[in-house]
């Protein structure tokens, strides 16, 4: 019912919710304009586009449109704290995106790692996923997957999981270093995997830590690398562009060792390889050490360590719990946990990590469907305008430089290049300072698509301020958001059963998904493929957008493809063009080289040439978090741990809470969990409303008690907003009541300093009822009474005994 179905303009002042409807001939008409207004008097770069986690699979059209408008790629997306971060990284250390949600060959796996995901919510409780893993698991079929389930939270078999790690949240990166510390100790690596196939051996300056180059050493290539032979005893160079040593020798190369050598300036440094630097950084990271942090038994650590490391082929699952929102240390744990994929061999085996091929080294004609990326247009922006990106030299894994990097390895592996979404994300808090401060320039306007920043964004008053502050703000979504009711047009958009759909997922995958629409968009509902071309041509990008509809750019993407058409696509679902294979880096060219990895040296690089060359130490180091041994003074006022997380289906994210659903009556309120002692010394009770309060502010939810979570611990769902309420301000349809993210600091210089992840899991925060607990009544409003109108709600009552807004004298 609440449903947008037509274009609205604003017509009173932003916060006031006041509309009139337009055409959307009209609302394109007028946006252009105000776009082109603004391109002149600030350039280009005054644009940014604010959008969702993949809730669309018309990304690249966003990027096409960016691109052509001259923008240098100026995009905010909670990707910077999902999985997009980790994808980063380890293209750069292995070429491809392993960090996957399942194996891709489960029935071969040995050890399942789940670090920080609720499979049985994340794809519904009786979803395939759940379903698949929860088998492979199962106790009662032959050889099951022996299961290690890392979480803050007693989730889907933890309770029946071979090894269960409870750990502090935000803590996890220590247990990950103590981990390579335990297969170090232990001698656990794959020692022919280590040794032949990454870059462990190459040589590494004791003095600058940093890997030895040829072009330092003798004069040769900046890309080539030093390796001592152990069948000679004399240093042998590595030839990174054809994937071979230049020497035509027997090459067994040395793993372990310290050397001397001469450079090529006549100066003699001592060097040892990447593997010791490696095992030297993690020699003190004993699962004791790891314990004190993590409050996590050092003997469980040790053993889920052996467990990972030696019944293979093993697999670590990817979860929001697993280094995304951890702040500071979100890149040293994912650095820590491919690592460990690397030592243990895991990687483009059976059962373990598979390594993609989106496309044939040897297939020159292209005969694949046509990729996200090649849509985008990247290759127009010049050097000149990439400059501008935000954020563009402090957080340079996620920004140009560390694209660059990357791409520059894909595009000689596959003959494509990368995708400019999943890594170009900027930080959204350097985002907002450009539209308050107007620092490094005046960020003017947002196309916000998919998108509610004011709920998934960190300081939820700094981002309201920000949004207020737009000159041009437009939001294409299904409902009116907290975010869209500050728009200067709202423009209604095709759910997924209205438009058709073509993707490689913005090629994080390697085949190609297909499929038709269920019915046409009603009333002026448009997909986002339709609003962008609408855009692009009315900014005079015309000749750029020459597929009139979807299904028309759909048969372009298939047409190079032989025998294989729309409804054929379609007919399949998922098409895969080369199939499933493994072990792809021991394959041979056609060239005769060897292929390796999409990396700088086509190994796998344990300690990665790409992080270093961004200025970066590719080997972790932890920073202890806002935590009470981080920060002892502000525990004294604050002395709970706090994570944002833990949602429960059916709702995603900020999504779902609308009427018409048949889903709020399953998660009516924002549920806090909490330990049964810590509510106990709170005289907190089941269903209570709460303060929840950190430095930044404080959010009311409601209790619920029990021993799902650490004592010490409280769990805050994330992206709670109230349909219900009014959307002019001040209710602002309830977003700073119970969204945590008023709770989170959007501070730079608390972000992880390579990709720009803030920190929502690990932070300090206190407890209390929102009504003294001598006042407190027995009474309950029943679920099934909620947004009755003929019944008082908790609303109501929250409001009079709270004394909150006062509007309209009520």
């Amino acid at each position: 019912p609440k449903r947008i179905n037509h274009c609205m303009k604003r017509v009173g002042e932003k916060g006031e919710d006041k509309w009139e409807e337009i055409s959307w001939e009209q609302a394109i008409s007028e946006i252009s304009e105000k776009l082109l207004a603004l391109k002149e008097k600030y350039g280009a770069k005054t644009l940014f586009s604010s959008e969702g986690t993949y809730r669309s699979d018309h990304l690249w059209a966003r990027t096409r449109f960016f691109n052509l408008f001259g923008n240098p790629g100026n995009v905010v997306d909670p990707g910077t704290i999902c999985w997009c971060w980790n994808y980063s990284l380890n293209m750069a250390m292995v070429g491809w995106p392993v960090e996957a949600i399942m194996p891709v060959s489960p029935s071969y796996t040995g050890t399942i790692v789940n670090w920080g995901k609720r499979w049985s919510e994340a794809s519904a409780p009786e979803g395939p996923l759940w379903r698949t893993m929860r088998g492979r698991i199962d106790v009662n079929q032959d050889n099951p997957a022996q299961y290690i389930n890392i979480d803050t939270t007693c989730i889907d078999g933890s309770a029946t999981a071979d090894i269960w790690l409870q750990p502090y949240p935000g803590t996890d990166c220590a247990i990950s270093f103590a981990w390579l510390n335990v297969i170090f100790e232990e001698k656990l690596w794959d020692d022919d995997f280590v040794r032949y196939w990454s870059n462990a051996p190459f040589l590494v300056r004791k003095d600058t830590g940093k890997l030895v180059r040829l072009d330092e050493f003798n004069g040769g290539k900046h890309e080539d690398f030093l390796v001592m032979n152990e069948s000679t005893g004399e240093l042998v160079t590595w030839c990174s562009d054809e994937n071979r040593y230049y020497e035509d020798c027997e090459v067994t190369p040395v793993l372990q060792g310290t050397f001397k050598i001469k450079m090529a300036d006549g100066s003699e440094v001592e060097c040892w390889t990447a593997f010791d630097a490696i095992e030297d950084r993690f020699k003190d990271w004993t699962p004791e050490r790891a314990s004190k942090i993590s409050n996590v038994p050092a003997r469980k650590i040790r053993e889920a360590a052996r467990l990972y490391a030696t019944n293979g082929p093993a697999f670590i699952g990817w979860g929001l719990g697993g280094g995304d929102q951890h702040g500071v240390n979100a890149s040293q744990f994912g650095i820590a946990k491919t690592m460990a994929r690397i030592l243990t061999g895991n990687i483009d085996n059976p059962g373990g990590e598979y390594v993609g091929q989106p496309a044939d080294p040897d297939d020159k004609e292209k005969l694949f469907p046509v990729r996200d990326s090649e849509l985008e247009l990247a290759d127009v922006l010049t050097p000149e305008i990439q400059k501008d990106y935000i954020g563009n030299e402090q957080f340079r894994v996620m920004s140009w430089p560390g694209f660059k990097a990357i791409d520059k390895c894909y595009r000689k592996m596959f003959g494509l290049n990368r995708p400019m979404m999943h890594q170009m994300l900027c930080s959204p808090s350097l985002m907002w300072k450009a539209i308050l401060e107007k620092d490094p320039y005046p960020v003017t306007a947002c196309i916000c698509w998919s998108s509610n920043p004011l709920a998934w964004a960190p300081n939820t008053k700094r981002v309201y301020k920000a949004l207020k502050a737009l000159e041009l703000l437009v939001v294409v979504d299904y409902w009116k958001t907290p975010t869209a009711a500050l728009a200067d047009y709202i423009i209604p958009a095709a759910d997924w059963m209205e438009r058709p759909c073509c993707t490689t997922s913005e090629d994080s995958n390697d085949f190609i998904v297909t499929g038709d629409r269920g019915v046409e968009p009603l009333y002026d509902r448009h997909m986002d493929y339709d609003f962008f071309r609408a855009l692009g041509i009315a900014c005079g990008q015309e000749e750029y957008w020459p597929w009139e509809t979807y299904e028309d750019l759909i048969e372009y993407r298939l047409e190079r493809v032989p025998d294989m058409d729309r409804e054929k696509a379609t007919n399949l679902g998922n098409y895969f063009p080369y199939g499933t294979d493994f072990y792809k880096y021991a394959k041979p060219l056609a060239n005769g080289q060897l292929r390796g990895f999409a990396t700088p040296s086509r190994k796998a690089e344990i300690f990665s040439s790409v992080l270093e060359e961004l200025g970066y130490d590719p080997i972790p180091t932890y920073t202890e978090p806002e935590t009470p041994l981080g920060n002892p003074e502000l525990a004294k006022e604050y002395p709970l741990r706090l994570t944002t997380s833990g949602r429960i289906s059916p709702l995603y994210h900020s999504e779902m809470r609308t009427p018409g659903h048949g889903t709020r009556s399953v998660v009516p309120y924002p549920m806090t969990w909490m330990h049964i002692n810590d509510a106990r010394k709170l005289h907190i009770r089941e269903g209570d409303w709460i303060w929840i309060e950190t430095r930044m502010g404080r959010i009311r939810q409601k209790a619920h008690v029990g021993w799902d979570v650490p004592e010490g611990m409280v769990q805050v769902p994330h992206g709670w907003w109230f349909p219900e309420l009014p959307a002019e301000e001040p209710w602002s349809q309830g977003v700073f009541e119970s969204c945590a993210n008023v709770l989170v600091d959007d501070d730079p210089e608390l972000a992880d300093k390579m990709t720009a992840t803030w920190n929502a899991r690990g932070l300090l925060c206190k407890v209390y009822p929102c009504i003294d607990p001598a006042d407190q009544s027995d009474e309950n409003v029943p679920v099934e009474h909620y947004d009755n109108p003929g019944v008082e709600t908790v609303w109501d009552r929250a409001y009079k005994e709270l004394g909150c807004w006062e509007l309209n004298g009520k």
